[in-house]
């Protein structure tokens, strides 16, 4: 696939050629809706740090705009723009037009990638660490030995999560019988981070199902949702690891597929939906496996109101929310956390002005551009630290972000995805490690 072999402009829209992926066919429709009015230059994150017009999301379609019509030349300054972007989607949401960027940003990456090619080292990650569950072992072993700090893996000028020093899959047995009388059989798909940084979080998920009379199957055998891959333009890796996962959870006997990753959600939800389009041979598979992916805030709403035995002990918190940008902008279930923790007696919820601006994670891009995805996350804490003292999260890339930035400017900010204060009202004891200081799991095992 060329830039040359594909696309020629007309007054109204782009004329595609059957030799462009489906992706780049999409962007061009979208593309072709934009009025150039600027409005998503008021949400975005990154605009607002470099007041580069090249790094707007309007500025960003011209780009591309213009190297699909043969007037720009590809070249590694192109593929520095486009990841340049944290995927956080709120230009999404603020374009009147409704142009859906998660179809622009994603093809113009892979096209990118395809001209000019990936850097070395994430290649490697990419296409073959990451599919393959040994490597990947590895490479988190290697990580727990790296310098750095208690929660960042410093190396060659990247920062990146420390891994815990246990995985989930040694805490959370493979099925975890209900307590009581059985509800119903639910998947849980913890993702990466969760299985590997903070397998505490997936143990009270999969508690909290449990003490919700569930069934709770993690399957070992799982893979990366994938989404790293697809949104760093690799469409072929993240296929193939979406591929895994859908042949894995079809077989099961279960009701749902849950993620208390709003990364993962995102994916299944609309990745996948781009990465299986109609009429493509993994199609059927991939609509069996969409029919039954929940949000698990949602799930755990509907759990909660048929319960009559669970009481929710008070916890005397007062608390601001930051809005995940996959939860946010991306599945609009923004206030699923905030309705589940308001049915905990004593917990205030205080507002903040920046709820739904991005904490700067944004994968790839906080590890390829640490400076500046600091910067975006001291603005975010500046916000969350004059509302309350508690910061809850639904996401554990921001869990991550936002304590790792804490403890390095020293704050004294305590920050917990939504799923660990219901998990302490409900069955006791406080979130584990939820000051910015740090936290070393591992002791934690599952009652037989």
């Amino acid at each position: 696939m060329t830039l040359k072999a594909g696309w020629a402009a007309t007054q109204y829209s782009f004329l595609v050629e059957k030799e462009l992926s489906p992706h780049a066919r999409a962007a061009a429709l979208e593309i072709d809706k934009c009025t150039s009015c600027g409005l998503c230059k008021v949400v975005c994150p990154v605009f607002d740090l470099s007041h580069r017009e090249a790094e707007s999301p309007r500025g960003k379609i011209n780009l591309l705009r213009a190297l699909l019509e043969e007037k720009l030349d590809p070249a590694e300054g192109s593929v520095d723009v486009f990841n340049r972007c944290l995927l956080c989607y709120a230009c999404q949401d603020a374009c009147p037009a409704g142009v859906l960027t998660e179809r622009v940003w994603i093809a113009a990456r892979e096209i990118l990638a395809d001209e000019v090619g990936r850097p070395f080292a994430k290649s490697m990650l990419l296409r073959r660490v990451l599919p393959q569950p040994r490597l990947v072992s590895l490479a988190v072993s290697l990580g727990r030995r790296a310098p750095g700090s208690d929660q960042v893996v410093r190396l060659r000028g990247m920062t990146l999560p420390r891994p815990a020093s246990n995985r989930l899959d040694r805490l959370l047995p493979e099925v975890l019988e209900p307590e009581g009388r059985l509800a119903g059989t639910v998947a849980l798909f913890p993702g990466c981070l969760i299985s590997e940084v903070f397998p505490h979080l997936g143990l009270r998920a999969a508690q909290l199902l449990a003490a919700l009379g569930y069934r709770v199957v993690t399957p070992r055998d799982r893979v990366c949702c994938g989404a790293p891959a697809f949104n760093n333009g690799d469409l072929g890796t993240g296929r193939r690891l979406a591929e895994k996962n859908l042949e894995l959870f079809n077989q099961l006997d279960v009701e749902c597929v849950l993620s208390p990753d709003a990364t993962c959600g995102g994916a299944f939800t609309h990745e996948y939906d781009m990465l299986f389009p109609a009429g493509s041979q993994w199609r059927s598979a991939y609509q069996l496996f969409r029919d039954r992916v929940l949000d698990f805030g949602e799930f755990l709403e509907k759990a909660l109101d048929g319960q009559v035995d669970l009481r929710f002990q008070p916890l005397p918190y007062r608390l601001t929310v930051h809005d995940s940008c996959h939860l946010n902008h991306l599945q609009h279930k923004a206030q699923v956390p905030r309705r589940l923790v308001q049915r905990i007696p004593g917990l205030q919820i205080s507002e903040n002005s920046e709820s739904d601006l991005c904490c700067g994670f944004g994968g790839s891009y906080s590890v390829m551009f640490p400076n500046e995805s600091r910067a975006i996350s001291r603005r975010k804490l500046d916000a969350l630290r004059q509302a309350a003292g508690m910061v809850m999260v639904g996401s554990p890339g921001c869990l991550w972000k936002l304590r790792s930035e804490a403890a390095l400017l020293g704050l004294d900010l305590r920050l917990v995805h939504y799923a660990e204060l219901l998990w302490e009202s409900l069955l006791g004891g406080p979130p584990a490690a939820t000051s910015a200081g740090g936290e070393k799991p591992g002791a934690e095992a599952v009652s037989p």
